[in-house]
């Protein structure tokens, strides 16, 4: 202890008289040299980048903010796609976050990479199937199955090409299908090689027998009959159905071109009275007789009668009855096909039996014999019918509206019939009130027909009837009349029309009529009431996309420009959480990209490029926003490589479009290649004769490459076409070009 203290105390009294010693002490010099810098290259520093964002990601997940971590490695891998792995990172979390679109969009990208292992070419291909890809998700699958010896995957590759088949008949490659399909048959043959155990079998075969069923329809679309016979046996071996295997034998008996074979096996399953097929064996039963009778009537013919014997034996069968609707309406026979209808739209209606309730009725009416007041009246109750679905008459197809709003005779003849039923409920006599509706559904129906002729006295008329028929179900009538009003250019009377619709103690509260007011008010440059009405619209929207945008939208639109970024920035946050609600993705884009130019304008580029990386960090194919950035870097002179690749993309996206090939041209004028710079500014110029930017582009090209005279004519031009006030700076610019020229 005596030591320890003893050295202490040395060591004290030495380091104290070191540290008062400093009198002789000097600076050393550091040499004037400088020190040697390293230069990046444009891949070298998007390396960086990305491998400082996939750190940033990995911190995020860590602290459980999926939403943060995604966008980072998405745009970690839009920098170098060799730092991120999309099947690790990108596709679950985007998946967690119910983002399935984006996950299909980067499973898509991603599978052309080779280094994929085949256990994730099997989540990506489940994944794209699942999001409708079906070609990607075939491609996933090819690639599995050309690995030979893949320690990787955990299944057999039977079931791999079990979902090939599957796959590949939803994307029409029925050939490749079948070929697959052949694969996962052999390897049932022998199960024991195949590797297939008594687990496998049952997972593939399941519990319906649907693989079974796909093969049946792989088989007989390539006409290998024999397979498909066994694959119809196999089926019915798994979930045995009597009915349903006479109806998939009749099918093949059919496709064999033994039409009478399959005549009598269809017979089994209608004794069996099954309605599990639905309407598929009637079809089936006209085919066969189309194949028996080459003269199309007696084939029509014979399935009428046909279908109605069976009809006598099960009466409220309504897969017949619409049936015999569409086969006599294209035999001609109107009158059953109305029949029909009228007794089974009632009961089961269907979008299509309404379709055909109208073609059967204009099929009464000719210029010759017009249609009669009670078929006018029936045509005026489906038109009703159709409205109540969907408060609009836009399922019936353009073709079916036009031949109605074309007729003069006809139209008349409907505002005469249904303007007695609601004003007086009186239907003209012998009129089958099966089909009839409600008076306010009847009305707004031929409200809309007139809006369609631009016959707005005619329309004002019957969606007043409608209002004053069903007042607290006015709400849908008000926003169809104001729609129809302001997609015909009528900004005045939409406003009147919608601001009644606001005094309505029933409507006053609905979104979507602030909604269609604020536009009404904005093309009529009454400005605070637009905002005023928008800001309502959003405040009620329930949740709505749509209506939550209507607020920074007119505020974009009427130049409040800070307080716009300030709103479109609060609906991103909004729509974050609305990730599952249709129109939430567009909805951000377009918000995203309207940021991206208030951000231009108020002189912020580092924001406007921040939202157009994140329109990307989503969807990296996106033509607009790759065009946007690709045009805001070159402008900066910044990742003019990565701007030449993103115009390029966005080009070869839409080679019409001439601010996408300006952008491209610009890019190329910015890396030093003024020849391509000029060829496709006059690509540009051949698509978009009155763009002063494009002209402008051309000036600097044309300078670069010695033609003065040709520059100096294409800013002139530049300055005829630019806007005095909008583009003042930019004016200012070339005018000072042209003065050094001279």
């Amino acid at each position: 202890m005596q030591i320890s203290i003893t050295i202490s105390v040395v060591l004290l009294l030495t380091m104290s008289v070191i540290g008062d010693d400093v009198s002789d002490f000097t600076i050393p010099e550091i040499p004037a040299e400088p020190l040697g810098q390293v230069y990046l290259s444009e891949s070298q520093t998007d390396k960086l980048y990305a491998t400082t964002l996939f750190g940033q990601a990995r911190l995020e997940q860590r602290r459980r903010q999926f939403a943060n971590a995604l966008q980072l490695y998405q745009r970690a891998w839009r920098y170098d796609r060799s730092v991120v792995s999309i099947s690790n990172e990108l596709i679950p979390l985007a998946m967690g976050l119910k983002r399935s679109e984006e996950a299909a969009r980067y499973a898509s990208l991603a599978i052309t990479e080779k280094t994929l292992d085949s256990q994730t070419l099997m989540r990506m291909a489940v994944v794209l199937t699942r999001n409708g890809s079906y070609e990607r998700a075939v491609q996933a699958y090819q690639m599995i199955l050309a690995r030979k010896d893949d320690s990787s995957i955990q299944l057999p590759k039977a079931l791999i090409s079990a979902e090939l088949g599957r796959t590949a008949l939803l994307a029409q490659k029925n050939d490749l299908a079948a070929r697959a399909f052949d694969d996962a048959n052999a390897a049932l043959q022998n199960p024991d090689e195949a590797g297939l155990t008594p687990a496998h079998i049952t997972q593939l075969k399941g519990s319906t027998g649907a693989i079974f069923l796909a093969m049946n329809e792989v088989y007989q679309s390539t006409k290998q009959f024999a397979k498909a016979r066994n694959a119809i046996e196999q089926a019915q071996q798994v979930a045995p159905n009597a009915a349903m295997y006479a109806l998939r034998l009749a099918g093949l008996l059919l496709a064999e071109s033994k039409p009478q074979q399959a005549l009598t096996t269809l017979q089994i399953y209608f004794d069996s009275k099954s309605l599990e097929a639905k309407a598929d064996p009637y079809r089936l039963l006209i085919k066969i007789n189309e194949v028996q009778h080459s003269d199309v009537a007696e084939a029509n013919t014979r399935s009428i009668e046909q279908l109605l014997g069976i009809q006598q034996t099960q009466t409220s069968n309504h897969y017949i009855g619409y049936t015999l609707a569409e086969l006599a309406l294209a035999a001609g026979n109107a009158d059953l096909a109305i029949e029909q209808l009228r007794k089974h739209l009632p009961i089961q209606p269907i979008l299509s039996g309404y379709q055909n309730a109208v073609d059967a009725i204009l099929l009464q009416h000719s210029n010759d014999t017009p249609l009669t007041e009670s078929a006018a009246m029936e045509l005026a109750w489906v038109l009703g019918h159709v409205y109540s679905r969907s408060r609009s008459l836009a399922a019936l197809q353009q073709q079916r509206i036009a031949k109605i709003t074309s007729d003069k005779v006809l139209l008349s003849r409907l505002e005469e019939v249904a303007f007695a039923y609601v004003v007086d409920d009186r239907v003209p006599a012998d009129t089958k009130i099966s089909l009839k509706t409600f008076t306010s559904h009847t009305a707004a129906a031929i409200g809309l027909l007139f809006s369609d002729t631009k016959d707005w006295q005619q329309a004002e008329k019957f969606f007043e009837l409608a209002i004053a028929e069903a007042p607290r179900q006015s709400g849908a009538v008000y926003q169809n009349w104001g729609a129809q009003l302001l997609m015909n250019d009528q900004r005045i009377s939409a406003i009147k029309t919608l601001e009644r619709a606001l005094n309505s103690e029933f409507v006053r509260n609905k979104a979507t009529i602030h909604f269609l007011i604020s536009g009404a008010y904005l093309l009529n440059n009454q400005n605070e009431k637009a905002v005023n009405s928008s800001k309502i619209a959003a405040e009620q929207a329930n949740n709505s996309p749509r209506l939550l945008s209507r607020y920074p939208w007119i505020l974009y639109h009427t130049g409040q420009l800070e307080q716009a970024q300030q709103e479109y920035t609060q609906l991103i946050s909004k729509l974050m959480n609305l990730q599952t609600t249709p129109g939430t993705a567009s909805t951000a884009r377009d918000a995203r990209l309207t940021l991206s130019t208030i951000c231009q304008r108020l002189g912020e580029s580092d924001d406007a490029v921040e939202w157009l990386e994140q329109v990307l960090d989503t969807d990296p194919e996106d033509p607009g926003a790759l065009n946007d950035l690709g045009y805001l870097w070159a402008e900066r002179n910044e990742h003019l490589l990565r701007a030449e690749q993103m115009t390029t993309k966005a080009v070869a996206a839409d080679p019409d479009n001439s601010a996408y090939r300006d952008s491209l041209g610009w890019a190329y004028y910015r890396l030093g290649k003024f020849t391509k710079a000029k060829a496709e500014l006059e690509e540009a110029r051949k698509l978009n004769d009155s763009d002063g930017i494009i002209y402008d582009h051309l000036g600097d090209t044309q300078l670069q490459l010695g033609d003065q005279q040709q520059a100096q004519k294409m800013w002139q031009r530049a300055l005829e076409l630019l806007d005095a006030e909008k583009d003042a700076k930019q004016i200012d610019l070339i005018r000072k070009k042209i003065e050094q020229l001279r």
